[in-house]
This record gives structure tokens, C-alpha cells and sequence, in this order.
């Protein structure tokens, strides 16, 4: 009992430590194939991984020569007709004809007469043909701002399209004239 006393414990269990780990890795070489197995393999890997490859292409092509177009409108187009009803031709209106509508454009109303002719000013600087009328009601006085009077359609659109630029919507008045 004395010779075991003298070796150290850390001694005991290294020992069948490192002889654990000698028989695992001679157990792993063991397994391990040689050189020239090791090519083999590889080559009957890549021969399989190949013929995998080119069994899948094929099932792809024969995949897609069963399946049909499914775009078939310019087929039946080709057999349709379309029936196109007959238009009376556009006559335009003559240009020495009498306009049968005047068109305002009401820019705003207010309750005091200085914002009304305030705006009017400013519609005026603008090169807008604006007037204003008062307007006695139920509800008070109203001062209204007008623009026009209009009997051409794109002079009209014109002076929408200027007013919706200064942020204004404008309510169309159209008003019929009495023919002479």
C-alpha cells in the first residue's frame, strides 16, 4: 500500500483516459477507407448524383410536353366578330352660330363685403373677368363673387383651371339664353 501512495491521483485517471482515446482512434482508422477506395466512392457519388440530375430533366420535359397552352384567347378571338353600330357623323357647330348657354362661375361668398371685394381684386390681377352682386336673403346679406359671364366652353375651362389653381372650387351656373 505504500507504492500507492506515492502516485499522484491525477496520474490514476489520465492513464485510462489515454487509453480510451487510443483504442477510439484506432477504431476510427479503422473504418476509414484507403486512398484509392476513397476516389471510388467519390467517382460512384458523382455517377449518382449525375444520373439523378438527368432522370429529373427528363421528367421535366416529359412533364411539360403534357401540359396544354393555357393562354388560348388569341384562338378564340381568331373566330369572333364584333359587331360595330352605326354613328351619325359629328356635326360641329358652325362658328357664326348663337350660343344658347352663358356660364358664371360663382368664386365665393361671404357675409362682409371686404373679403367679397377682396377676392374679386385678387381674380381681377389675375386677368379673370369678376364681379361681385349682393345678395338679400332670409339669411342676411350675402356678397357674392362671380366670374364671367362665359359663352365659350374652353374659355370657361380656362378660367376652372385658374381658379383651381388659387385653391378655389368654383359652383357652375348655367343659364339659358333667349334666342332672338
Amino acid at each position: 500500500m505504500s507504492a500507492s501512495k506515492g502516485v499522484p491521483a491525477w496520474l490514476w485517471v489520465l492513464t485510462p483516459a489515454l487509453l480510451v482515446g487510443f483504442i477510439a482512434a484506432m477504431f476510427y482508422l479503422s473504418t476509414v477507407p484507403a486512398g484509392d477506395e476513397l476516389e471510388a466512392i467519390q467517382g460512384d457519388a458523382r455517377e449518382a448524383l449525375q444520373s439523378g440530375i438527368d432522370k429529373a430533366l427528363e421528367d421535366v420535359e416529359q412533364a411539360a410536353a403534357k401540359i396544354k397552352p393555357k393562354y388560348e384567347f388569341y384562338r378564340l378571338l381568331e373566330n369572333q366578330t364584333v359587331d360595330v353600330p352605326e354613328i351619325k357623323e359629328y356635326k360641329s357647330t358652325p362658328k357664326d352660330a348663337q350660343p344658347k348657354f352663358e356660364y358664371r362661375l360663382q368664386a365665393g361668398s361671404f357675409r362682409n363685403s371686404d373679403d367679397a371685394g377682396r377676392l374679386r381684386s385678387q381674380l381681377i390681377l389675375e386677368g379673370l373677368p369678376a364681379y361681385q352682386e349682393i345678395n338679400n336673403s332670409g339669411n342676411g346679406t350675402w356678397h357674392r363673387v362671380f366670374v364671367g359671364p362665359f359663352t365659350d366652353r374652353s374659355k370657361l375651362n380656362k378660367a376652372q383651371d385658374q381658379l383651381a389653381n388659387f385653391n378655389i372650387s368654383p359652383l357652375l351656373l348655367k343659364t339659358r339664353l333667349e334666342q332672338g
